[in-house]
């Protein structure tokens, strides 16, 4: 018995106890050695034990794979990643038409193409979802100026997916990706359609509970199919893990290469600087703990959160799926606690420090974001924080969190102290002037409100 995974599955299970997490699936992939394991319940009105064969949503992670299709397509020279986008769309545009113009393959994939980049609507149900969706992207807005600013982006993977059907001729981007990917690797309960996996027992995911008394709620909404590149996959802990290993040396179940060692690594490698300590390599993200490379990616949909964090050097990776909005506080508990079991390695935090009322106001006001808003201001001398969740089609999915603290971490950037955001860091961006411009937070952009932008 590995002492060190009966650890972590400890730890889980008391953190899914204390913030009321139905179900979680983990599965530790180390020197070849697969572990896993399933806590809690798949349902809480129709209760079932979570194992780790049941299928959860893993939201933003299935952008990854979006991202090897087309890494797959360049090195057979089917996809130049350094073209411009409108080399194989001719009709994309968005309302910036620079950058409409200058926007290039790679940039999808890396964050910095400046429109909006949460729209989500529901064009169509059938294999034209992808081209009605970017059809309609000609109306998004710029929100910083193309290339300048770091801001997680959704859209960009519905036009990645659409540029994946059009250039390999594909009935449909899921088909495609069904081929390149799920089957070589032989993840035979991975989909993007809940009908291919009805025979599969599934996670339904739950709204988090902020109060301490109430019991968590199934909340659940189908994703549009306009939004699956970006992240509508279906999958369990142990197909999670045969991805993992992939990441690892790129071969298929059979041991045939399926992507070269040059562009995995790419792919994994620190080529845009993001947020705070991380950067961006090829879609993955990469942060530097301990000295050692981990490359990692999260995921969130209505009622589920899951992340994989791996380090390639070490050969070791994580896969924490959750069914539940709090599951993102449970599974930064557990990957932290397994990176230092298994790696003896743990990321520094960052120490607040004392900052006077003054240098603080710059953070106050109404900032805008396209799914959701933050209202800072002071209680006292306190800074606080109110999470605002804007509706989904209509649905207002997530209830929004109780007032959080925060305090500075130097200067223009403060940390949430407490509450389900906990170590959450929000940092000034300032313009030419000097004067604030936008807030980047939880790898978003916000913009101040004001009366002529209400």
């Amino acid at each position: 018995m590995d002492t060190r995974f009966e650890e972590i599955k400890s730890e889980a299970q008391r953190l899914m106890d204390e913030i009321k997490v139905p179900g979680l699936a983990i599965g530790i992939l180390h020197d070849g050695k697969v572990q896993m394991a399933g806590l809690g319940i798949t349902n809480v009105d129709d209760p079932q034990a979570v194992t780790e064969a049941t299928v959860f949503y893993i939201g933003s992670i299935s952008k990854t794979f979006t991202t090897t299709v087309a890494l797959k397509m360049s090195e057979r020279g089917e996809l130049d990643l350094e073209a411009p986008v409108r080399k194989y769309l001719p009709e994309f545009s968005v309302l910036d038409s620079e950058a409409s113009e200058k926007a290039k393959v790679i940039d999808l994939f890396q964050h910095r193409t400046g429109w909006q980049g949460d729209y989500f609507e529901d064009p169509s149900s059938g294999e034209d979802a992808l081209e009605k969706a970017v059809r309609a992207f000609r109306f998004l807005p710029q929100r910083t100026p193309y290339g300048e600013v770091w801001a997680y982006n959704n859209n960009n993977f519905i036009i990645a997916g659409r540029l994946i059907q059009v250039v390999s001729r594909a009935k449909s981007y899921e088909q495609r990706v069904k081929d390149e990917l799920f089957l070589p690797l032989g993840m035979t309960h991975t989909s993007f359609f809940m009908a291919e996996l009805m025979a599969e027992r599934f996670a339904v995911g739950h709204a988090g509970v902020y109060d301490g008394t109430s019991e968590p709620q199934v909340s659940f909404m189908p994703f549009p199919r306009s939004v699956y590149p970006a992240g509508a996959i279906l999958s369990n802990a142990s197909d999670m893990l045969k991805w993992m290993q992939f990441q690892f040396d790129g071969k298929d179940k059979d041991g045939s290469q399926l992507l070269s060692p040059k562009l995995l690594d790419m792919s994994h490698s620190p080529l845009v600087e993001g947020e705070l300590s991380e950067h961006t390599g090829v879609t993955w993200f990469v942060e530097d703990i301990g000295g050692v490379r981990t490359v990692f990616h999260a995921g969130r949909s209505a009622g589920a959160t899951a992340k994989m964090l791996f380090a390639p050097e070490k050969k070791f990776g994580i896969i924490v799926l959750t069914n539940s909005d709090r599951g993102i506080e449970v599974y930064d508990a557990v990957i932290a606690l397994a990176l230092k079991k298994y790696l003896d390695i743990e990321k520094i935090p960052l120490v607040t420090v004392t900052a006077d009322r003054s240098s603080l106001e710059p953070f106050v006001g109404l900032w805008l974001g396209d799914n959701e808003d933050y209202k800072i201001f002071f209680d006292n001398d306190q800074l606080m924080a109110d999470r605002l969740y804007k509706p989904l089609g209509g649905v207002q999915f997530y209830e929004n969190p109780p007032p959080i603290s925060m305090s500075s971490v130097g200067e223009d950037m403060v940390i949430m102290t407490d509450g389900a955001f906990q170590g959450t860091v929000g940092e000034l961006l300032r313009d030419k002037s000097g004067k604030p411009a936008f807030l980047s937070m939880q790898h978003r952009i916000f913009r101040r409100s004001t009366e002529e932008n209400d």
